[in-house]
């Protein structure tokens, strides 16, 4: 007779449990469902920001925008921004390009410097931020060293980041202006599809603190 009773409440127990675990379920499914959404109409509108491009017109600086490097030589992601500046600036569109980034040894921004200077950008066409470790960072110390507050910027990143870009160079009040790299190496459907993600979840979380 007793096991039976034990039994019988060892049973109720677990059916309360269940009952009780049930409803947290169903909301870690509803949250679950949510972020997914929001990832992929993200993700939506990143690529749509992405492929349609339009040709930058001219301005006062290009801005580069950092990535990583190798002791003094650029990686393929960033030589790509910093060619492209190079021919904005030969072709007549920028008078000036600033380069930024702190990490690295040497940072970032000397080793697009040099870049530059072997492809025969003046030295005083230039000008460096060597302070930033994330884009946000690069936008707001760059704003610092504009020759003048209301110079206009083109912001040169990859396609794929340019959206998140322009949202902070709003944020910290730069006249900014898209110039997507047109030849990035983000190509393939995997790598896109990582940066994708990986730039829509960075813009979500933007957002949010933003509104912290």
């Amino acid at each position: 007779m007793e096991n039976s009773t034990g039994a019988a409440r060892s049973g109720s127990w677990s059916r309360s449990s269940a009952n009780k675990r049930g409803p947290w379920r169903r909301r870690l499914a509803v949250l679950a469902l949510l972020i997914a959404a929001v990832l992929a109409y993200q993700a939506w509108r990143t690529v749509s920001y992405a492929e349609s491009p339009m040709p930058p017109p001219a301005a006062d600086i290009a801005i580069v925008l950092g990535a990583r490097s190798a002791g003094p030589e650029p990686l393929p992601v960033f030589r790509e921004r910093i060619e492209y500046a190079i021919r904005l600036y030969q072709e007549g569109k920028v008078r000036k390009l600033l380069f930024t980034g702190a990490p690295g040894d040497p940072p970032q921004a000397i080793v697009a410097r040099d870049y530059a200077l072997a492809r025969g950008v003046p030295e005083d066409a230039m000008l460096l931020e060597t302070r930033s470790r994330i884009t946000i960072e690069n936008l707001r110390y760059a704003k610092e060293l504009l020759p003048n507050p209301g110079d206009s910027v083109l912001i040169v990143s990859d396609p794929l980041h340019l959206r998140r870009a322009m949202r902070m160079a709003q944020d910290v009040g730069l006249n900014a202006i898209p110039a997507a790299v047109p030849e990035t190496r983000v190509r393939g459907f995997w790598s896109r599809a990582k940066m994708t993600l990986r730039e829509s979840a960075a813009y979500v979380k933007y957002w949010i603190m933003r509104r912290l």
